[in-house]
């Protein structure tokens, strides 16, 4: 395998790159590089043009000003991550699996929706920011055919009950502890020698952001973990289902503070904390009601006898009722139309004092007579569904072998590295 840069020849292909790329902000791009290719993997080539629209990918979808400098700092990783690519395509094609022009139009229309641009408006977005034509299908292209990849690798991951058990364990012995919403980036390090270089690339990185630069896009762009697809985006994370170096760095942050780069024995992490819940972590954070509501109407100018023998009905409704069924047949005696069940209501959308008539109310019995405009009502509860924020079962096997999955993924990349040939030409 050929694949050593070192400082030297790093800053030659910056300093090209450069060049091209200046010159190609302001000239339409042809058809050949005029510089040529940029490194061969395994026969296959990735040209300067590869290389420079890339480079300004980066920018456009991370809300970097790509400077020259910045390009200098950035060219090595980037054409690190189009040698991945190639590598991950090759695998695809070998194991017979094919990236359909389906594949092609569901990742731009996600691009769409997170970028919230409007559908089939990607396209022109890229290029009236010079972007060439096909450089984005080149993003997607690797990406989708990785995942397929991946997809026949899962029957090598097992999750055993006992993992799963243990794993709910630890979350639920760190209840009301915080729970925090978390983006990642990660940078592997696959050999020990290449650690000062992945810091370096954690830094400029982590200064593009400080600089403004959009977290989700170099997510995409340069993580090298699953969530990448989702802007490094992990959702709402438990005390426990971090490791312990991360949980320490994301403690020390407040909502919206990005980590310096944090060193595990897998490389390194760039994290971000989105938001913080604390102290809520075993509150029940949806309940339903199913209600039966017995009305009877009330006019201004109904004789008082009246009056009273309606209120003396739901009396005596309130006294007696024990079910739903049984606030259904004294409303069919009562023939009242405003009557009847309501399912699946949050407590937050019902009325003052309706809501307060059932706080605390049990199921199947009556609540007290609530005097409201035209009428005077009654409340039952018929059935209570509340769904607790901790995670399920399913929840945790997926995140268990996702992260199993991305641990072979790494396998898998640094074994076809090893075994490729890389020619680096520039």
């Amino acid at each position: 395998m050929i694949f050593n840069i070192s400082i030297s020849t790093s800053v030659k292909i910056c300093a090209v790159m450069i060049a091209v790329t200046l010159s190609m902000m302001v000239a339409p791009v042809r058809a050949q590089s005029p510089v040529g290719v940029a490194a061969v993997v395994n026969d296959d080539p990735i040209s300067v043009i590869d290389l420079v629209e890339r480079i300004k990918l980066v920018a456009v979808s991370s809300n970097i000003e790509m400077t020259p400098q910045r390009s200098n700092e950035m060219a090595p990783q980037i054409l690190q991550q189009l040698v991945n690519e190639k590598l991950q395509l090759q695998e695809a094609e070998r194991r017979g699996i094919e990236v359909t022009d389906e594949d092609i139009a569901r990742g731009k229309s996600m691009i769409e929706q997170n970028a919230g641009l409007p559908d089939g408006m990607l396209d022109r977005y890229l290029s009236q920011r010079q972007i060439a034509s096909g450089t984005i299908e080149n993003q997607i292209r690797p990406q989708v055919a990785w995942q397929k990849v991946l997809g026949s690798m899962r029957g090598e991951v097992q999750i055993s009950e006992a993992e799963i058990d243990d794993t709910l364990e630890r979350i639920i012995s760190n209840q009301n502890k915080p729970r925090n919403r978390v983006q990642e980036i990660f940078l592997p390090v696959d050999n020990p020698q290449d650690s000062t270089r992945v810091y370096q690339t954690a830094q400029e990185i982590r200064d593009a952001l400080n600089k403004g630069a959009d977290f989700a896009g170099l997510a995409r762009q340069f993580s090298a973990s699953a969530s990448a697809a989702n802007g490094g985006d992990l959702g709402w994370l438990y005390a426990g289902e971090m490791s312990a170096d991360l949980q320490q760095a994301v403690n020390q942050l407040q909502p919206g503070d990005v980590s310096a780069p944090v060193q595990t024995v897998r490389g390194y992490y760039i994290v971000k904390l989105l938001d913080r819940r604390v102290g809520d972590t075993d509150a029940v954070t949806d309940t339903r009601l199913d209600l039966y509501q017995l009305f009877v109407p009330i006019s201004g100018d109904m004789p008082q006898d009246q009056i009273d023998a309606k209120i003396a009905v739901l009396q005596n409704t309130r006294e007696t009722a024990n079910s739903c069924d049984a606030m259904a047949n004294v409303a069919v005696d009562l023939g009242s139309d405003l009557s009847g069940k309501m399912e699946g209501i949050s407590p937050g959308e019902l009325s003052g004092p309706i809501r307060q008539a059932v706080t605390n109310l049990d199921e199947g019995t009556p609540s007290n007579i609530i005097q409201v405009d035209g009428g005077a009502l009654m409340v039952m509860i018929c059935n209570i569904t509340e769904e607790s924020n901790l995670p399920s079962r399913q929840d945790i096997e997926n995140r268990l072998r996702l992260e199993r999955l991305d641990i072979l993924a790494r396998r898998k990349l640094r074994e076809l590295r090893r075994q490729a040939f890389i020619d680096i030409r520039i």
